[in-house]
């Protein structure tokens, strides 16, 4: 941290004015007082390095600190289902840490699985909204879902499927192409990288994942996606896979990441967290990155809706779970 010493000799007036503009220049000193802010920000990625949750934070961070005048170091913090990252934020005095939160983080909580309630956390900002399909390696046996969904059902529960864990919105899916006979083996995996170097290892037959976390693998040829969870074709993506309702699929749990902190956080750090967030959106480097991930251009929420968007989402992934008997808790 750099500090200007004014000179004690100016006028009164320039001494003002010269203070005010030293403040300005010095990184963290505005927020110290205004919105709460005069130590580093965590921001907790619930996941290992790799995917997507961490890449997203890789972006925003920098943009976040800006607005903040603090650090916001990026700390992976994997296990639990996510529920590790979340339960290590909590334990933060309030507003001092957030979580970079997802779908993938959420499910655990309406399945029974998490060591935490969400009336523990709020929303600050959704960031991401994206479709999630079945991928397959280039030079596997499997050169369309076609291919891949014949083999299931010459085999069934056999073809392993890499999920992120168990009691995901993986297990979700899953259990929705099963209704339709197209039964695989979950093998869940706790790291990102882990799930990419089993599938292109040839360890598992399919990934399921959200094609914008593997874009690059998806430009060099080394994986291919087959099928693709929406009602719809999405824009950029090359290829021509399936579609969830020509197989009878209707279901689509569109990934969703956003920022969410302690319930019981300051409401003036809260504010300060989600303007932060709303600069995001005016980044060119995160403009761009959601351009090539093949995000959803409506995908930005602030605080409140974001807030009673997860409440919304923990009741219809309840109802999903009580339908097709996945929860944990019993």
């Amino acid at each position: 941290m750099q500090r200007v010493r004014c000179g004690a000799a100016l006028l009164l007036v320039l001494f003002v004015f010269a203070g005010a503009a030293c403040s300005t220049q010095t990184r963290g000193a505005g927020n110290a007082g205004g919105d709460g802010f005069s130590r580093p920000v965590n921001l907790v990625v619930p996941f290992g390095p790799g995917g997507g949750s961490d890449q997203l934070a890789r972006i925003v961070a920098p943009a976040i600190e800006r607005e903040l005048g603090v650090d916001v170091p990026v700390v992976n913090a994997p296990g639990g289902s996510g529920s590790t990252g979340v339960a290590g934020m909590l334990a933060d005095p309030p507003g001092e840490s957030a979580v970079l939160y997802s779908q993938d983080v959420l499910v655990p909580v309406a399945l029974g699985a998490a060591s935490y309630d969400l009336d523990e956390i709020r929303g600050v900002c959704r960031l991401q909204e994206m479709p999630s399909g079945i991928i397959v390696r280039s030079d596997g046996p499997y050169d369309s879902w076609e291919d891949l969904a014949s083999a299931a059902k010459k085999n069934p529960g056999e073809l392993k499927v890499a999920t992120t864990g168990q009691g995901s919105a993986d297990d979700v899916m899953l259990a929705a192409l099963a209704e339709e006979g197209y039964r695989f083996r979950a093998v869940p995996f706790a790291e990102p990288g882990e799930r990419y170097a089993a599938l292109l290892g040839g360890t598992v037959d399919a990934l399921y994942e959200q094609p914008g976390d593997v874009v690059d693998d998806l430009e060099s040829g080394r994986m291919r996606v087959v099928l693709l969870f929406s009602d719809h074709p999405v824009a950029g993506l090359e290829g021509d896979p399936a579609l969830g309702p020509e197989i009878g699929v209707d279901l689509a749990l569109d990934q969703f990441r956003g920022i969410v902190t302690a319930r019981d956080a300051p409401p003036e750090k809260v504010r300060a967290l989600e303007r932060a967030c709303a600069s995001v959106r005016d980044d060119a480097r995160f403009r761009r990155f959601q351009e090539q991930n093949f995000t959803s251009s409506q995908s930005y929420m602030g605080a409140e809706r974001f807030d009673r968007y997860l409440h919304t989402k923990l009741g219809e992934f309840r109802e999903l779970a009580a339908a097709y008997d996945l929860r944990q808790d019993r």
